[in-house]
């Protein structure tokens, strides 16, 4: 009855076009995998053979060289890397996909963190802000993240440091260290961390986010306007009534690469699809695209002042979900989410030339390099602001996005009554029913293994 209901999942799975990105059948059941948090005494769970089949994958392309397997079977490495890459092989496939060896200069990191810089101090006020709630994330690591800031403000100084960069670097060192901050960071490790940095920010054009007036996040603000008008109407149209800008969400989730917005595991999926998954970070758009189409009925439901609570606090729970489980199927749902030529286009267009149709390419109040920077005075100012209760006043929206951006901790204690648990645990029938997997709403909801078979996969 297992295989029978596989066979049917799998069919379905294919005839919506989603086959190359979902896991495969275990090889010793044929079985689909499903994640194993939360299951009840009854379920049957396959995950652990289907991840043993994952990582034996991986062990031979690791084995064969991921550079030469790479340059061999492009697509197939692709493929599997949008399912996930596993932990111990993350670093050294990403390595492998940028050529890092290529790229770095020995000698040079020593010499660059060394120097201090107009950045330098900003730096320091930042660090202790990145991943507050890891407390492996401690002093030692720290500092090893202040260095490779101060090394690349140096290296690149018409980028110097934005804030949003800290979570970038510290996902590399934490990457680097094979997904954990158990052990003191080793100097090879942070420079390497360093030198993938360099790479995307000035090989992949990710410095695009953070130079002054921002040019590539606007160009990547209007194509998301685009893509919502054609797959998200109805949410953009709630939005626009509700007075929900880009600030209450999207500028954060651009800046930080989703980092400082989501459960880590899940993070860490749509890192494998941006880096290696063959469209580097033009693959945001479809993701986030796909997040909102999990989301949009839960927040179709809610007024301004609830979802931007519920933005705020998407990464509250996230013990309660299986993040690399639900990351891995908002990415085969992009696969469905295309850019257009003109899209493309704009996109990688020089940043020179930041001429564009929309109104949002125009500079703003609150959206020069200024803005992120603040003086201890303002951060005061902004610390007082958010102490007075005026966090949720809408016409002080943009001070509410700068003030979670760095303080975040804070503001998730002036929420203590948030109805959501778990952002996951509202949307996660709405999710099933848009990639057409019928995901179970309830955890207490048990239904026969053959049922719950023909859903998960």
């Amino acid at each position: 009855r297992r295989a029978v209901a596989a066979a049917a999942a799998r069919e379905t799975v294919q005839r919506r076009g989603l086959e190359s990105h979902l896991p495969r059948v275990a090889p010793a059941t044929g079985c689909m995998p499903r994640p194993s948090r939360g299951a009840s005494a009854t379920e049957v769970v396959w995950e652990d053979e289907w991840n043993e089949s994952r990582r034996l994958q991986w062990r031979a392309m690791a084995q064969e060289g991921f550079s030469a397997f790479i340059a061999r079977q492009p697509e197939t490495f692709r493929r599997r890397a949008r399912r996930g890459v596993p932990v111990e092989h993350r670093w050294e496939a990403w390595k492998a996909v940028v050529r890092l060896d290529d790229r770095a200069q020995p000698g040079l990191y020593q010499e660059l963190l060394q120097l201090e810089n107009q950045w330098t101090r900003l730096i320091e006020i930042d660090i202790p802000r990145t991943f507050p709630d890891i407390p492996l994330f401690d002093k030692e690591q720290q500092y090893s993240l202040l260095r490779v800031l101060n090394a690349f403000a140096n290296f690149d100084p018409t980028v110097g440091y934005c804030q949003g960069m800290n979570f970038v670097a510290g996902l590399l060192l934490l990457v680097a260290q094979n997904g954990d901050f158990r052990e003191s960071p080793r100097l090879e490790k942070e420079e390497e961390a360093f030198w993938m940095l360099v790479t995307l920010m000035t090989d992949c054009r990710l410095s695009g986010f953070y130079r002054r007036h921002f040019p590539l996040l606007r160009r990547y603000l209007w194509a998301f306007d685009k893509l919502m008008s054609q797959h998200l109407p109805n949410l953009q149209e709630h939005f626009v009534e509700e007075g929900v800008q880009h600030a209450v969400y999207l500028h954060q989730w651009f800046l930080t690469l989703f980092i400082n917005c989501l459960p880590m595991d899940m993070v860490l999926v749509f890192w494998d699809a941006i880096v290696c998954g063959g469209r580097g970070f033009e693959a945001m758009l479809p993701i986030t695209v796909a997040l909102l189409q999990a989301l949009e009925d839960v927040l179709l439901s809610l007024q301004f002042e609830d979802i931007v609570r519920f933005f705020k606090t998407m990464r509250i729970g996230e013990d309660d979900i299986d993040g690399a489980f639900i990351g891995r199927f908002v990415i085969a749902k992009c696969h469905g989410i295309s850019l257009s030529p003109s899209i493309k286009k704009r996109l990688r267009a020089p940043f020179g030339d930041e001429s564009c149709p929309s109104p949002l390419a125009t500079p703003g109040p609150g959206e020069d390099k200024e803005e992120f920077i603040l003086t201890p005075a303002r951060k005061q100012k902004e610390h007082e602001f958010v102490q007075e209760g005026n966090a949720e006043d809408p016409s002080e929206q943009p001070w509410l996005f700068r003030t979670y951006l760095r303080q975040f901790t804070e503001i998730r204690r002036d929420l203590p009554d948030l109805p959501l648990s778990s952002w996951w645990g509202d949307a996660r029938e709405n999710f099933g029913q848009r990639v057409g997997l019928g995901l179970q709403m309830r955890e207490r909801m048990v239904e026969p293994p053959e049922r719950q078979l023909g859903q998960r996969a």
